[in-house]
């Protein structure tokens, strides 16, 4: 998937000087673009020339133009004033306590035109993904158990702890102390080799498995929780290990994940396909619009 430089915060709330030019820059499926909606943002330099960042933020300005018209044309989403009023209300609440519009204006650097802008955005964005939730086919039982089945390991979280040595003969030391009552966490930091988990006690936190080498992953998956394994040897030497849990997922919470993956990409390839199949003009002065490999403007040179 092609990636997009729509970007709802950081070119929409830089403060810029403001021009009153109506001069037309670019079009989009017919709607004009003024230098004024792009100057706002990116000002032209002292002596009248387009700075780089002027095509940045037209690309910007094209791309949100686009999915604006095709929200309203596909799904009817046109954000009011009142709806704006309130994301903005939302979003000072989000500085704390006693803020105020004008204290997240400059805690963000934003003119209140660009933060009205990065609302309508955030409206947008949030209608068409629950557009796109409803119109969504259900995830099946039967597909969910098959992703559990074929991907066990990505779907499952173990809490462990190791002693790393470099031979079956210290390996077998180990196991005999800790059979004799020493405790895990002392006898990893006295003769672990790994230097990553020695200091914690031997301690991996809490991880999927597919992180750890195959020998391992498999131990993790097969110990008895709370009990120390036999030696299990790896590429890196060999390892007692100790898990303390183990959490497989359930169907509900891997059909929730396969459900969020799959709204993300539905969203993301409507955006795509959104501004790929826009007609866009450009003044061949300032640029011309490519989609390959990003959609965005060229700036002539």
């Amino acid at each position: 998937m092609r990636r997009l430089i729509v970007v709802l915060a950081v070119f929409s709330l830089v403060v810029a000087a403001c021009s009153d030019s109506d001069e037309v820059v670019a079009s989009v499926n017919g709607a004009d673009i003024a230098r004024s909606q792009v100057d706002i943002l990116a000002p032209e330099t002292d002596d009248g020339s387009v700075v780089a960042d002027f095509t940045r933020y037209l690309s910007v300005i094209i791309q949100w133009e686009a999915i604006s018209q095709a929200a309203a044309a596909d799904y009817g989403i046109e954000p009011t004033a009142d709806e704006i009023d309130a994301r903005l209300v939302e979003l000072v609440a989000g500085q704390g306590e006693g803020a105020t519009l004008e204290d997240y204006l400059a805690q963000v650097n934003a003119s209140e035109e660009g933060i009205r802008q990065f609302a309508a955005q955030l409206i947008i964005q949030d209608a068409v993904q629950a557009a796109l939730t409803d119109s969504a086919d259900p995830i099946s039982e039967e597909v969910v158990n098959t992703e559990l089945l074929d991907n066990l390991l990505d779907w499952t979280v173990v809490c462990a702890s190791h002693i790393l040595v470099g031979t079956e003969e210290e390996a077998a030391v180990v196991t005999s102390r800790l059979d004799s009552g020493e405790d895990f966490a002392v006898v990893a930091a006295e003769v672990s080799t790994d230097p990553g988990s020695a200091p914690n006690g031997g301690d991996l936190g809490c991880n999927s498995p597919t992180g750890f080498v195959d020998a391992f992953a498999t131990a993790t998956m097969e110990a008895e929780i709370g009990v120390v394994t036999e030696p299990v040897e790896s590429e890196f030497g060999f390892h007692v290990i100790l898990v303390s849990q183990r959490e497989e997922a359930t169907p509900d919470i891997v059909r929730d994940a396969m459900v969020r993956d799959a709204l993300a990409t539905a969203v993301d390839e409507w955006f795509v396909g959104v501004i790929e199949s826009a007609v866009v003009s450009v003044d061949e002065e300032i640029g011309v619009w490519v989609t390959d490999p990003t959609p965005q403007v060229l700036a002539s040179n």
